[in-house]
């Protein structure tokens, strides 16, 4: 069996959304404000089925996915919690009647980001004489997908006459919004208000508004409207340094392995592909059988440390695919099986996505995503 493994703490994962909970509420405490919690790419690496089952357990409202493919494997497992895709349709499907009629019979939520969709789901709606039920995506600055929020307004309009979609929401999302620097995600806040301003004039309403992803939740309560869309939030993490330590939360995930070989080098000796790491003084190297392969990027090699029975130890040489080696001294405590913590935080001890994502000039999420399937997922505290 492989040692290497991902524990994930479902008490700390219901700890971070009674943290959210009471943040928004605590802004707002006489609206009800939805939550739709991101699982998409994997629920950030932590496990896509198991997460979406405990959140909906938890009482979260809706189910944020990136593509129609995460989407049906989810509704299988959880026939009644709405799930929101982001990604948009391909209209260019070889069979899109049969396209169309998976996502009807799966009653999934589909973001509109141009009339091309909307007139695509409304003709095949049509056909199987029912509504699909949609949120419009309007691009007030992140310039990805979206409504050119220039042009939104008379897009909207048209999309509002088709008469086979439910438009059940609306939404933008912040370029910026972990940024201590609020001036854009307020522009792009300002544009996004007057569309709607614009549209109620017009008698065009929507039942669910949204806007706020994990930075603005943090720092920006006047984009909560009456849903907000966590996401790294849920597993424990700040998705930047301008938004820090507004609530408190718990990662979730602790990535483990097992010291599984001990052997002493001299003086002057190579460890690793490319001897990147000589030992200045005769010494113990213990391997443990994590790697780049796994996840545990290559760009920490001696960089990195690792948490062993309550005390850090540094790893060092190049990380290869299946090991790593750590430096244990000329004298060491360590046993053959003894557990190592290699991301995440135990006893008070901190080794967070965060902290690993600087010595590889990346964002916490990319560490999270990059846990590889190979890597078994342990589920605590259900």
């Amino acid at each position: 069996m492989n040692p290497t493994r991902a524990e994930i703490d479902f008490a700390k994962l219901a700890f971070n959304v009674e943290q959210i909970r009471r943040h928004i509420h605590g802004e707002y405490p006489r609206r009800k404000i939805k939550i739709c919690g991101v699982v998409k790419a994997n629920a950030y690496g932590h496990g896509i089925e198991e997460i979406s089952r405990k959140l909906v357990d938890l009482g979260i409202d809706f189910l944020g996915v990136a593509n129609y493919d995460e989407a049906i494997r989810l509704r299988s497992l959880i026939p009644d919690t709405p799930i929101l895709v982001f990604g948009t349709l391909i209209h260019s499907k070889l069979d899109p009647a049969k396209y169309v009629s998976i996502l009807h019979r799966h009653n999934l939520t589909a973001t509109v980001a141009s009339v091309d969709t909307a007139r695509f789901l409304d003709d095949y709606s049509r056909r199987f004489r029912s509504k699909f039920k949609i949120h419009i995506k309007v691009d007030t600055g992140m310039r990805r997908i979206g409504l050119d929020y220039k042009r939104a307004y008379r897009n909207i309009l048209q999309i509002a006459s088709f008469k086979n979609l439910e438009l059940e929401g609306i939404f933008t999302h912040f370029a910026a919004s972990e940024e201590k620097n609020k001036s854009f995600s307020r522009l792009q806040l300002k544009r996004f208000n007057k569309l709607l301003s614009d549209l109620k004039k017009a008698g065009i309403e929507f039942p669910i508004v949204h806007a706020a992803n994990s930075g603005a939740v943090l720092d920006l309560k006047e984009s909560y409207f009456n849903m907000v869309r966590p996401g790294l939030l849920l597993y424990g993490y700040y998705p930047g340094s301008g938004v820090r330590n507004k609530i408190k939360l718990k990662p979730i995930m602790n990535l483990k392995s097992k010291v599984t070989f001990i052997k002493k080098i001299e003086k002057g000796e190579s460890v690793s592909y490319g001897r990147r790491f000589f030992s200045k003084k005769p010494e113990f190297i213990g391997s443990v059988p994590i790697g780049y392969g796994d996840g545990y990027w290559r760009l920490m090699g001696n960089r990195s440390k690792v948490l062993i029975n309550k005390k850090f130890y540094r790893q060092v040489g190049s990380i290869t695919m299946d090991w790593i080696m750590i430096e244990l001294g000329a004298r060491y405590r360590i046993k053959i099986g003894d557990d190592v913590l290699l991301m995440g935080e135990e006893n008070g001890n901190n080794l967070g996505a965060d902290k690993l994502a600087k010595i590889c000039g990346t964002i916490p999420y990319e560490m999270l995503c990059a846990v590889a399937d190979r890597v078994e997922r342990i589920y605590l505290n259900k």
